[in-house]
């Protein structure tokens, strides 16, 4: 592992320059805003459920299980008033739904910031190159082109590598909460229905 490490992994940081650390940085930061979200959604949505099953948490809350329960007591707590259940239900569609918004925002902006980095990568690398290019003193040159190339290509390549698998977390998580907003708007239906 050790000798992989040496061979293997460590030239290539080398060759990445200074922006691998931020790169790596932003890679964390998505990875764990990104987990955190899906947790979240889970622990939140729960299992999927049917019409029967959404009806069956309206009679009984104590058959939901964590925050649906919740929902579905603090809509139910303001029957018989249409108007009111439907003013708590709104509440809570803003309390979870906004937060999921704001997180996400904050993803969307890691995942479009780590291919901007690995450009700026790509324009330090260049630039190394030209300065190479303009010493030309020999060997030398052909050292500082090809260190200014590596880093150019580097930074560019894992900032894209960053990038398109947060894409992909960010749809998962926008899929989530669309089914986690229908949920809501199924369960306050069937509990506005009980009011008049």
């Amino acid at each position: 592992m050790a000798a992989f490490f040496q061979e293997s992994f460590l030239p290539i940081w080398n060759a990445g320059g200074t922006l691998m650390y931020p790169l790596v940085g932003l890679a964390m930061l998505i990875f764990f805003t990104g987990v955190e979200m899906v947790v979240y959604l889970n622990e939140l949505k729960g299992k999927p459920a049917n019409d029967k099953t959404i009806e069956d948490w309206v009679e009984e809350p104590a058959h939901a299980s964590g925050e649906i329960r919740s929902m579905i007591e603090y809509g139910k707590a303001a029957l018989p008033y249409q108007r009111d259940v439907l003013n708590r239900f709104s509440e809570v569609r803003n309390e979870h739904l906004s937060r999921i918004d704001r997180r996400r925002t904050m993803l969307a902006v890691f995942v479009g910031a780590a291919p901007l980095t690995g450009l700026l990568g790509t324009v330090i690398g260049m630039l190394s190159t030209f300065k190479g290019l303009a010493i030309s003193t020999g060997g030398q040159t052909v050292n500082m082109v090809a260190d200014g190339i590596s880093e150019a290509l580097i930074t560019t390549q894992l900032g894209l590598v960053i990038a398109i698998p947060g894409y992909v977390l960010l749809m998962l998580i926008e899929k989530r909460q669309n089914a986690l907003d229908t949920l809501i708007m199924r369960i306050e239906a069937c509990v506005a229905r009980k009011a008049r």
